[in-house]
């Protein structure tokens, strides 16, 4: 059986001459450090594997005669005992295939993609804040809050669950879901969903900003890991979806929270 992935270089390996192996290919390498026999081009090479980091070395002399370029894709196939490496042929890319994202993120980890998304979010509601708003991490999670933002002078906080995705641009839509088990609605409580577009290396224009209690009624659906609530809408400003109304411009984001904190203001003194 023959096992293969693609996987698109990035700087430092064509610099270095390594091959980093994804998660999806793990398998298919060695459990220790060694040499391993590689077809490039049509001749046998010996390539060096360092298992703890995942690299294969060698590949400097390749990477030059090939001219490649961040970006490029490289397969490497495996049928028994042999590793066949080869560049993707360009010529039967799509236009589609092309405006796709450059940066390889297969070996982030979805804690590394979600502590990405929560950073954005905290800077943002810290520099457009106004001087107002501060924003703390809780030590722990598992109350399904990622954020806690606190207005100066005022001690009632709200209280931040942030949903980050990395792959609107392929579904055509924003999509997350909320565990009910560690899921309680509440007044000052809020889900952000933000879509981190990594060609552009930020959050999409557009986010949602939706109030527990409404998320409270979203679709429930069922999976392995349990119940959870669904909210699923296009992050175009003209979207017509159920939960559009929620949509603002990432540059409203600390206005709506300011906002938020006076009509707390009016019923908590």
């Amino acid at each position: 059986m023959i096992k293969k992935f693609i996987r698109k270089l990035i700087d430092v390996e064509i610099k270095l001459g390594f091959l980093h192996i994804p998660a999806a290919g793990i398998e298919m390498m060695p459990d220790k450090d060694g040499k391993i026999a590689v077809t490039i081009d049509g001749k046998d090479n010996e390539l060096t594997y360092n298992a703890k980091h995942k690299r294969v070395f060698g590949l400097v002399r390749w990477y030059k005669v090939n001219n490649a370029q961040v970006g490029d894709e490289v397969i490497l196939e495996k049928g028994g005992s042999k590793y066949v490496l080869s560049f993707k042929d360009k010529s039967q890319e799509t236009p589609l295939k092309e405006a796709e994202t450059l940066l390889d993120i297969s070996g982030l980890s979805s804690q590394a993609k979600g502590d990405i998304v929560e950073e954005r979010i905290k800077e943002l509601i810290v520099l457009q804040g106004q001087g107002l708003l501060s924003v703390y991490r809780p030590v722990t999670d598992t109350q399904g809050v990622d954020l806690v933002v606190t207005k100066a002078g005022m001690f009632q906080p709200i209280f931040l669950q942030i949903k980050g995705r990395f792959n609107v641009a392929k579904v055509g839509f924003f999509l997350m879901d909320i565990n009910k088990k560690t899921f309680t609605p509440h007044h000052s409580y809020f889900v952000v969903g933000a879509y981190f577009n990594p060609q552009k290396m930020e959050i999409d224009e557009n986010v949602l900003l939706v109030p527990s209690l409404e998320v409270a009624k979203g679709t429930v659906v069922k999976s392995k890991r349990g119940e959870s609530l669904r909210i699923q809408n296009h992050l175009s400003p003209d979207s017509q979806g159920r939960w559009a109304k929620f949509l603002i411009k990432k540059t409203d984001l600390a206005n709506k929270l300011l906002e938020k904190f006076e009509e707390m203001a009016k019923y908590i003194r």
